[in-house]
């Protein structure tokens, strides 16, 4: 079957595409529109050999670039509607896919090896000179429009077939950066491109015959906007689609908080994705894209849910960001505080003005799940925690935590039997302990260690009406006649009704010696900035999505 193709006028002038995978300059909200946003898919050690889109609202595809501003070039196009694009490989389709290694099965195969049938001098002659063959094809090299024809295993395997039907033409490959496009599941080859180092393929959906929006099918997911295929270093494909900052937006926040929320918690995580966006484009431009898709950035998963109210969402603050001193802000979110969000140089290392931690008196007021957690760990788990992470401990006997003012955690000290220390602290405080192996997990930076077996460690002075709380700082003569705080690397000696004691508090800076350590907290993620769970129970109480985002990121202006 002769396959339609659509013609391109080609543009008088290419625009440099010098930038094309480097991040675009400016991250300010100054820019008078923000460009096209680039997330990776598919890129690093995930990358594919080849990769099918199918038209769910659509009629076909263009081919092109996208130039140094993100905006799409067309160059040729297709009307089918189910493509591959693949490395210029020797590769065979097999469960759906073309992959380098064949099953064994009687299957597809599509050659990397070519017959170029003429340099052109435009797409008009290499349209003509590729419709002279049933298997003949136009392809973009290096800025130049060629015809070609077939697809063989090897050169020997050209030449032959060259000669055998008459052909006057070059058996050759390409190099390691071309794409190849087929119609999927085929070995019909529809386009090649070649840009070497300077440019790569981009794809770009047609609309639907009734003018509709494009969405197109992706390894199980669905996506507006348009994609990118970069062989980096001349390997598999990197994936990127290539999306206006709304659609993307409108991807993430489904996914990042529930489609029946309050309406106004639902802005506020939209202002705060699309901030999030906008401050970190080019978090991964190594790999020639901006965001990622998994929860390092934003979770994104295109268009799969069905959910207009987070549409609206997105679509009724369209164009707002939060910003500080005429940068866009650091919008960061959790999922719920547990009680207080926390400063994020406690947290991040980097003091930011408007990620001040303080303690939240709504989020109590909605079922998070993550209310109130906790976990006993041996002495001997610990050791096998810290040892399974690469530190070279012996048996752990001692921890010694330290708080925030607002009662998270900010380090975790361990202390083994021969005397040596290691000390985590921040973030990596509240993740040392994490064990998917043992079922055992901190959740949040709010948590405290206490020993497991002490049972109530409240201390008294004078009588039982007078209990100290561990948040109280409590002094000590020392040997040497001096006032000292009790509490740190020290201990106090007591006089109990058992006789004389080494007391040892629960409180910050306090050393914990136990068989059995208990971790008891509150809350889910990092504690900084946003609380989702937050925002919902701010939303059911009557606040607006610029109260809930001046609450938590108090000194960041919205607009």
């Amino acid at each position: 079957m002769k396959h339609k193709l659509k013609k391109l006028r080609l543009p008088a002038l290419f625009v440099s595409i010098a930038l094309l995978l480097g991040l675009s300059s400016g991250a300010g909200p100054a820019e008078e529109a923000m460009p096209n946003i680039r997330i990776g898919l598919y890129w690093g050690d995930n990358t594919l050999e080849g990769a099918n889109l199918l038209n769910y609202v659509g009629s076909g595809y263009e081919f092109g670039y996208f130039d140094g501003d993100r905006q799409f070039v067309p160059l040729y196009a297709t009307e089918e509607t189910a493509i591959s694009m693949i490395k210029d490989w020797t590769l065979y389709y097999t469960g759906g896919q073309y992959v380098s290694k064949p099953s064994g099965y009687d299957e597809t195969r599509v050659g990397c090896y070519h017959i170029r049938l003429a340099v052109c001098k435009d797409l008009e002659e290499a349209e003509a000179v590729a419709g002279q063959y049933e298997d003949g094809y136009v392809a973009w090299m290096n800025e130049s429009w060629c015809a070609f024809c077939g697809n063989y295993a090897s050169q020997a395997a050209a030449e032959e077939a060259s000669a055998a039907r008459g052909i006057y033409g070059t058996a050759m490959t390409a190099s390691s950066r071309c794409v190849t496009v087929v119609v999927t599941g085929t070995d019909r080859v529809i386009f090649q491109y070649d840009g070497g180092t300077e440019s790569t393929l981009g794809v770009m959906p047609l609309p639907s015959e009734e003018g509709e929006k494009p969405i197109t099918w992706f390894r199980g997911h669905r996506y507006y906007g348009g994609f990118q295929y970069s062989r980096l270093d001349g390997g598999d494909l990197t994936v990127v689609n290539f999306i206006d900052m709304d659609d993307y937006v409108t991807g993430v926040v489904p996914y990042e908080m529930s489609p029946g929320w309050p309406a106004e918690a639902l802005k506020a995580q939209a202002v705060a994705a699309r901030t999030y966006a906008a401050k970190h484009l080019g978090h991964h431009s190594a790999y020639g894209f901006d965001l990622c898709t998994g929860v390092d950035c934003q979770t994104y998963r295109g268009v799969d849910v069905d959910a207009p109210e987070c549409e609206a969402a997105v679509h009724e603050t369209d164009g707002i960001y939060m910003t500080y001193e005429g940068e866009y802000a650091d919008t960061y979110y959790h999922s719920c505080d547990g009680g207080a969000t926390e400063a994020s140089e406690n947290v991040f290392y980097e003091a930011i003005p408007y990620l001040r931690g303080t303690v939240d008196p709504y989020e109590a007021s909605v079922v998070t799940g993550y209310e109130d957690w906790s976990f006993v760990y041996t002495a001997d788990e610990i050791t096998w925690i810290l040892q399974n992470k690469g530190y070279n401990c012996a048996r752990i006997v001692s921890i010694t935590p330290t708080y925030t003012e607002l009662g998270n955690i900010y380090s975790l000290k361990f202390t083994d039997v021969n005397g040596v220390s290691w000390t985590f602290s921040r973030s990596r405080a509240g993740s040392i302990l994490v064990s998917p192996t043992l079922g055992k997990s901190t959740y949040s930076q709010r948590f405290t260690v206490t020993d497991a077996d002490a049972g109530d460690s409240t201390v008294y002075i004078n009588n039982a009406a007078g209990a100290i709380s561990k948040e109280q700082v409590l002094y000590a003569v020392d040997s040497s006649g001096q006032l000292q705080p009790v509490g740190g690397e020290g201990s106090v000696t007591v006089i109990t009704g058992s006789g004389v004691e080494n007391l040892s508090l629960s409180g910050s800076g306090a050393v914990i010696s136990a068989q059995r350590y208990l971790i008891s907290g509150s809350g889910w993620g990092h504690n900084v900035g946003l609380s989702q769970f937050g925002a919902k129970a701010m939303a059911e109480q009557g606040f607006s999505y610029e109260e809930i985002l001046d609450f938590y990121f108090h000194g960041a202006e919205i607009g």
